[in-house]
């Protein structure tokens, strides 16, 4: 009996416990939009239509989570894995605004097999976005706004069987882009914009089911081979259509022979002007695709090379790139064609043309050829002695002639700048030999009155007799001039006198006394002067009219008489050092 009760008595422990495990899932009530229950066998919480905006923290129990519209915009890293939910085997995330999710999202759920990513506004889709989710059997990517998938676009998801695309606005898909998805059955790509695919894209051995309808598919090389392999395939039974080229417009796949499956020719040159040297060797060529291949043939000025008269040696080559980079090209239908000119002579420049034609049209490129100017070289030789004795002879004869020019110029210049010499009257050159006879009575402020001076001939040593009142020894003034025009006089000197002022440049002997200099301004002086024992120190005046001693107005001659010379005494001046141009006599 003991046993049988201890054996009850787990039991109630055990289901009781059960119970209350069992139960905590259920209870949803601390999230108002949330609804947990039994769905389908699968413990679901459906949180559906509400304002999330991220998952909400439920117990880990849960094995579905319906989110869809709800405006969650984005997924974090670790979302799901942070709150403990990582039993997900299926997770709704329709119409949840989404515009971007982290590569590691659903990180850590190791039993998630489906994902519904459909309506939203993802366009781009990050690489392994999937990384570590091996059990994925379903991915719903269905009306967002992908424009490509890129290579290795999925990581290796060894059990997913359906990939929905349909509705996005995809363009390309890349060659590799699904190459991980060995197990993949289905695939949707309807109502995109694919205007062709490649059959190297879609080499996966589980694949079923294909559905291509609603997209805009141009009939033309890039797609004849992928379109072949499909019709031959039965993955699909619907109908696609053709809505490029124009003449293809309308034709369904089937309809259409494989050989106006055509792309038409493509030509770029590889350089558009070739410079090039006489005598060297250039190459130029052209860049080409199309199906069927297109046939080169090269133009000189509008002409045929082989029927052209060019003078040089050519050589072309014609080399298929096996490794196109593009994924829009039919491997192999890419080609360069070169031309080699060798021993370039002027007669190769010019423009050079690249036609490719095939039946599906023709296309050209041009290329210039430039030469350099030609240049005529002289020969240089070593100049011999008459050529060195003409070069010196030259050189002396063209010295001479330009010193003989600058001379006459010179002679002219000072021809016209030296005033014309003048002859002096008799009368004239007396009045330079005058003695100077000094007034007693003139003063410093008779300076612009008619002064009481005489002008005579006698010497020095004339009337020993009676010896004079002043005694000056004689002043030796030489008169000098340069060419030109002189510059005006001091103010001092301009004397307003009825028949104006006489300025000459001189050159006077220095006394004893350095800061005393010659009265110009009172007295009266001409030219040369008389000795008076009544001054100390010579006296000018500025040689205007004067009145003499007779009361006669005009210049005194020389032999007239001074018949009452008076002793006077002219006071010096202290004045500043006259400028060394100007002393008025």
């Amino acid at each position: 009996m003991r046993v049988s009760w201890a054996r009850w008595y787990w039991i109630v422990i055990f289901t009781t416990c059960t119970a209350r495990t069992a139960s905590d899932w259920l209870d949803c009530a601390h999230i108002a939009t949330c609804r947990c229950k039994w769905s389908s066998g699968k413990k679901t919480a459906t949180c559906a239509s509400g304002d999330l905006r991220r998952p909400p923290a439920l117990s880990s129990d849960i094995q579905v989570l319906d989110l869809h519209d709800n405006p969650l915009r984005n997924l974090p890293q670790g979302v799901f894995f942070n709150i403990g939910l990582l039993n997900l085997q299926r997770i709704n995330l329709k119409a949840t605004k989404l515009r971007s999710i982290n590569a590691d999202a659903f990180l850590e759920l190791r039993i998630l097999i489906e994902v519904d990513l459909a309506d939203n506004d993802l366009a781009v889709l990050p690489r392994d976005i999937f990384r570590g989710n091996e059990r994925l059997r379903l991915v719903v990517l269905s009306n967002n706004p992908l424009t490509n998938l890129i290579s290795d676009q999925f990581p290796p998801l060894p059990h997913l069987r359906m990939l929905l695309l349909d509705g996005c606005r995809l363009r390309t898909i890349h060659t590799k882009a699904l190459r991980n998805l060995r197990s993949l059955e289905t695939i949707d790509l309807r109502r995109n914009q694919l205007t062709f695919l490649r059959l190297i894209t879609f080499s996966l051995p589980a694949l079923k089911t294909m559905s291509l309808s609603g997209n805009p598919w141009r009939c033309d090389c890039r797609l004849g081979e992928f379109r072949d392999w499909f019709l031959d395939s039965k993955l699909g039974t619907e109908e696609l259509l053709c809505v490029e080229p124009p003449m293809q417009a309308g034709n369904k796949w089937r309809n259409v022979p494989s050989e106006n499956m055509t792309c038409a020719p493509e030509v770029r040159s590889s350089t558009v002007v070739v410079r090039a040297e006489v005598g060297l060797a250039v190459t130029f060529g052209c860049w080409i695709h199309g199906i069927p291949k297109p046939q080169v043939t090269w133009l000189f000025d509008g002409i045929n090379i082989h029927n052209s008269t060019i003078d040089c040696d050519m050589e072309e080559t014609d080399t298929t790139v096996e490794n196109d980079i593009s994924e829009d090209r039919v491997p192999g239908s890419v080609r360069w064609v070169n031309i080699t000119l060798l021993n370039i002579t002027s007669s190769v420049a010019g423009e050079w043309t690249c036609v490719a034609k095939s039946t599906a049209g023709e296309a050209r490129a041009v290329i210039s050829l430039v030469l350099p100017r030609s240049q005529t070289a002289t020969a240089r030789t070593a100049p011999g002695i008459p050529q060195l004795l003409g070069v010196v002879f030259g050189a002396l004869g063209a010295l001479a002639a330009l010193g003989f020019i600058a001379a006459v110029a010179c002679w002219h210049l000072r021809r016209r700048s030296v005033p014309p010499s003048r002859s002096f009257m008799d009368q004239e050159k007396r009045l330079i030999d005058a003695s100077v006879v000094v007034s007693c009575d003139r003063s410093i402020a008779d300076m612009a009155s008619p002064c009481d001076f005489e002008l005579t001939e006698r010497s020095l040593s004339v009337d020993n007799d009676q010896p004079r009142g002043c005694g000056f020894d004689p002043v030796h003034i030489t008169i000098e001039g340069t060419p030109g025009v002189f510059p005006p006089p001091p103010a001092e000197f301009a004397v307003p006198v009825p028949y104006g002022n006489i300025f000459i440049s001189v050159q006077v002997a220095g006394r004893s006394e350095p800061t005393k200099y010659p009265d110009l301004l009172s007295g009266g002086a001409t030219l040369p002067r008389r000795s008076r024992t009544c001054c100390t120190a010579p006296a000018y005046d500025n040689m205007g009219p004067r009145v003499t001693a007779t009361g006669s107005s005009t210049w005194s001659l020389p032999g007239a008489s001074c018949d009452n010379p008076e002793p006077c005494e002219t006071p010096v001046l202290s004045l500043p050092p006259p400028p060394p141009e100007f002393v008025s006599l």
